[in-house]
């Protein structure tokens, strides 16, 4: 889509101008304090946040709702702050690296990584995009590497970072040839985690230690079944969240009509307002 050039290079020049604003002798005590590793947290959230109003957009006509495309301009806009942040601190002890310096390389990054579109190399799907992307990232690195895991940021959160391990196992051919086979796994491994749960003759530590290690292999069993299906589990899980949030909201509700708090009531009690409110969603669908 074709932007206004001289309406974006004014907006970038005056949010560059407030970053510096911000971080000068005369600016805000809290930004002059700030450097990468006290902004790395703020970076995180604001990415999740982000993330959250990704969620709610499920086809492009959701940008029109007010609310969202409000929200999508302020999370990103937040965002951004973050690389703008991060770029002013280290332009100020190392001159050479500035923003444009990131603009300009990731531009030429995404030519260079891009030959089917900028050059003369075919790609006709996006599987071969892919490949292409990663054997040019092989040559780059100029380096054989030393496991099919090297690459994968120790930052990553845990979910997203199994599901890069297993997108590497399985490009090397370390994986089921169908669904069937991370199904079984999983049930095999849920009665695993039974059997340990059971076992609580166990020293407590040791028992704990046995019962973390069967969870951990069910999370990863239920990421293998995600990637077959093609799923974000970390995306799955962020809607069984609202919809769990949702259906106790109802129960707060409900219960305040009759003058109680959840601590006041009966498991019973809240699980027949949970009921209720499967029900609704259901008629809602």
């Amino acid at each position: 889509m074709p932007y206004n050039e001289e309406g974006l290079l004014a907006a970038i020049k005056n949010v560059l101008e407030t970053v510096q604003k911000l971080r000068s002798p005369e600016g805000c005590p809290w930004d002059k304090e700030q450097n990468h590793q006290s902004l790395r947290p703020f970076l995180i959230e604001e990415t999740y946040e982000t993330v959250e109003v990704l969620d709610q957009i499920k086809t492009s006509a959701d940008l029109l709702k007010p609310h969202l495309r409000q929200a999508f301009i302020e999370e990103w806009g937040d965002v951004l702050l973050q690389i703008l942040l991060n770029a002013e601190i280290a332009s100020e002890t190392h001159p050479s690296i500035t923003l444009e310096q990131i603009a300009a390389q990731l531009n030429e990054k995404l030519i260079r990584r891009h030959p089917h579109v900028f050059g003369n190399t075919k790609a006709e799907t996006a599987q071969e995009v892919i490949q292409n992307w990663d054997a040019i990232k092989k040559q780059e690195k100029n380096a054989k590497p030393q496991s099919v895991f090297d690459g994968i940021p120790q930052g990553l959160p845990p979910l997203p970072r199994t599901m890069k391990v297993i997108q590497k196992v399985t490009k090397v051919g370390f994986q089921w040839p169908s669904i069937s086979g991370p199904v079984e796994k999983l049930l095999e491994e849920v009665s695993e985690l039974k059997s340990a749960l059971e076992h609580s003759d166990l020293a407590p530590e040791e028992y704990l230690r046995k019962v973390e290690s069967e969870l951990g292999d069910v999370i990863f069993s239920v990421c293998n079944i995600a990637y077959f299906m093609k799923l974000d589990p970390e995306a799955a899980l962020r809607g069984t969240l609202r919809k769990f949030e949702s259906r106790f909201r109802f129960i707060e509700t409900e219960l305040q009509k009759n003058g109680k708090a959840p601590e006041q009531s009966t498991l019973e009690e809240m699980d027949r307002f949970w009921n209720e409110a499967k029900r609704l969603e259901a008629g809602n669908i």
